[in-house]
């Protein structure tokens, strides 16, 4: 868990973690120079989690200092905004057990609002039976998946590292397109909502998302580039048969993002485009 001013949360979510029906589970809390009282909440949990306190270094930065000093075959990266429902672990490490350690699993999800009361539920796309190409496909066009849902297999940070290059935003996109396009991962989707994830003013994706938009293109491009020529074109070809082929409706929608990012000013699109971006990909 990445923390940085999380204090107004942060209980409630790690008592959701601590109260899991799975229990073989080690909470790493990685404090990234918070200035509130996170440190004191922290402290609290000492019994139970591990703590790691660091200078403010980033959300990159906060997550690669927990990652090495975890011990477990699975990965879960948790913020400390989100719950986690009491049977959540439990039905991942289930559904894990069917397949070979290539896999990401992951759920949808019920939205909060800062209060607690549930808005609605978020259903992914199921796109299960496709293969890994047609998978990848969708995510070039877009993310496909909440992280904080994930179940991530420990053995693929052997060799990759969360990026601190990039929009942090962006880290979690980034990371599966580099695990999906160059490492044949594949992902699996729970159809259940697993978490609630809140939704509120202070959010750090909800914040700068038309800077974030900007940088989706540099994103995909540099992952692209690390492939071969042939498999590049190959993928590029069928992006574009893919939007061309998208409903109406969807196109109608992507069109009023860019006309929204486009005509309002930085500080006034953010609740727009948030409203906006969980449409498209809602109707993927």
């Amino acid at each position: 868990m990445p923390i940085f001013n999380s204090q107004k949360y942060l209980a409630e979510s790690l008592d959701s973690i601590l109260n899991q029906t799975w229990k073989k589970i080690e909470i790493i809390a990685v404090d990234d120079g918070s200035t509130d009282n996170s440190a004191k909440i922290l402290e609290k949990y000492s019994n139970k989690i591990t703590i790691i306190s660091q200078k403010n270094q980033g959300l990159a930065s906060a997550l690669n200092s927990g990652i090495k000093k975890m011990k477990g075959s699975w990965f879960k990266w948790f913020s400390p905004d989100d719950v986690m429902y009491p049977k959540a672990i439990e039905t991942l490490i289930n559904s894990a057990k069917n397949f070979q350690k290539n896999t990401i699993i992951y759920s949808n999800w019920d939205i909060i609002d800062k209060s607690g009361k549930k808005l609605r539920s978020f259903k992914e796309s199921n796109n299960n039976k496709l293969d890994i190409f047609d998978f990848n496909v969708r995510l070039l066009d877009g993310q496909q998946i909440n992280v904080n849902t994930t179940l991530i297999p420990s053995t693929l940070f052997s060799t990759i590292a969360m990026n601190s290059d990039i929009d942090p935003i962006l880290i979690d996109y980034e990371f599966f397109l580099k695990v999906g396009l160059l490492h044949k991962i594949k992902f699996y989707l729970i159809e259940k909502p697993l978490i609630k994830f809140r939704v509120h003013e202070n959010q750090l994706s909800h914040k700068n998302i038309v800077k974030s938009l900007e940088n989706l293109q540099y994103v995909r491009d540099s992952i692209l580039s690390k492939l071969d020529e042939d498999k590049k074109i190959r993928y590029l070809e069928a992006l574009e048969i893919f939007n061309k082929n998208k409903p109406l409706s969807q196109k109608s929608m992507e069109s009023g993002l860019k006309l929204i990012s486009s005509i309002l000013p930085s500080t006034a699109t953010d609740k727009f485009l948030v409203f906006y971006l969980n449409k498209i990909r809602s109707s993927r």
